[in-house]
């Protein structure tokens, strides 16, 4: 039987075309939209029962001498982290210029705007093409430089807790605990189960990979070596050949981000009374905001502020608002700016780069 030219030209239905509805890329940008969502919906909870116009007052007599000021010590924060990151770089490879270091850095933040967490991985390979360090080396200090971060954090949280005891116990308990508490529920026990077999498999795997030779170019011996490159990039703090120096970095960066959150105070007449005690009080509550899957931090850190500053500290519910957006827009403002400005220098760089080895390669070759 003879086919016709319509039949034979019909394609052949793929199996791949459908599934990349579903593909990786996809079910990511479907999450940025949800944790987006979630995000403006939280904004629109905080402020629908709230007097607008006093807000705009707020923001209409802000002393901007001080906003300015703390503008200045979060962009400062940012070219220390850029030179804290080029020490832990140093004992894994040939630490690039900290101009280099601060401008992946800042892409890197860029991209958290959209994306959570992409910009960890965002400013490795930003920096790996413009560096002689491998992309796993930086994804190991990167990961580093967090866990360091973190555990100061946790410090920061422990020290908050027991200066300001009194006033967060309540608090604590309405916003963190019960919550938590009523989310687990019963499961308790599930979670242990859980955690005990992920350690086990986890185990497993580490066994698996001691018995594979890192100089097989199998795909087990490419992960092995990926993975060794990590590792060597996450204990680079213990080969630091300046400890004192990271540690003094690390502090100065906590610092000028508690300057970022206390100058404010000024800024505005309703935050103007708090003192000291309450910077680092918003210092840590609003970080814990921040850390959240949501672009921005957008919502959970306006929440978690304002839950703060009225809650714990007596100020007024149009204050506090006006304060937490002021300092969530400065930070962003910061961002976009100069990660923009960055993302435009490397662009730049890289275009020049190509055009210099098509000039080498021009005249190596000639015709």
């Amino acid at each position: 039987m003879k086919t016709t030219k319509t039949e034979q030209q019909q394609p052949i239905p793929n199996k791949k075309t459908r599934k990349s509805i579903l593909s990786p890329t996809a079910i990511r940008y479907f999450k940025v939209a949800l944790f987006t969502f979630i995000g403006i919906f939280i904004l629109w909870l905080i402020t629908r029962n709230q007097d607008i116009s006093k807000i705009w007052d707020e923001f209409r007599n802000a002393n901007f001498f001080w906003i300015s000021l703390a503008l200045l010590s979060n962009i400062v924060s940012h070219v220390i982290r850029a030179i804290r990151w080029n020490l832990l770089i140093s004992p894994i490879g040939e630490a690039p210029k900290t101009s280099t270091t601060f401008y992946a850095l800042m892409t890197g933040y860029l991209a958290n705007l959209a994306v959570p967490r992409l910009g960890e991985i965002t400013r490795c390979v930003t920096l790996a093409r413009y560096s002689k360090v491998p992309f796993n080396g930086l994804a190991g200090t990167v990961v580093a430089e967090r866990v360091f971060d973190m555990v100061t954090l946790l410090g920061l949280i422990f020290l908050t807790i027991i200066f300001q005891f009194v006033l967060l116990k309540e608090f604590l308990n309405k916003y963190v605990f019960t919550p938590f508490l009523g989310l687990i529920g019963g499961n308790i026990l599930v979670l242990i189960i859980v955690g005990l077999v992920a350690m086990f498999l986890f185990l497993l795997f580490l066994r698996y990979l001691k018995g594979i030779n890192s100089q097989n170019m199998s795909f087990s011996g490419k992960l092995k070596r990926q993975i060794m490159g990590f590792w060597k990039g996450l204990i680079s703090l213990v080969y630091l050949k300046h400890k004192f120096q990271f540690l003094f970095l690390s502090l100065l960066i906590w610092f000028l981000y508690f300057l970022m959150v206390y100058l404010v105070f000024f800024a505005l007449p309703g935050t103007s009374f708090l003192g000291v005690a309450a910077g680092f009080t918003i210092l840590t509550m609003g970080s814990l905001g921040v850390v959240a899957p949501v672009p921005g931090g957008v919502g959970t850190y306006h929440f978690i502020v304002i839950a703060t500053m009225t809650e714990l500290l007596s100020v007024n519910l149009e204050a506090a608002t006006s304060y937490a957006y002021i300092t969530h827009a400065a930070q962003t403002i910061i961002v976009l700016v100069f990660g923009g400005f960055s993302y435009l220098i490397l662009s730049m760089k890289f275009k020049a780069k190509k055009a210099q080895v098509y000039m080498e390669e021009e005249s190596a070759n000639p015709h």
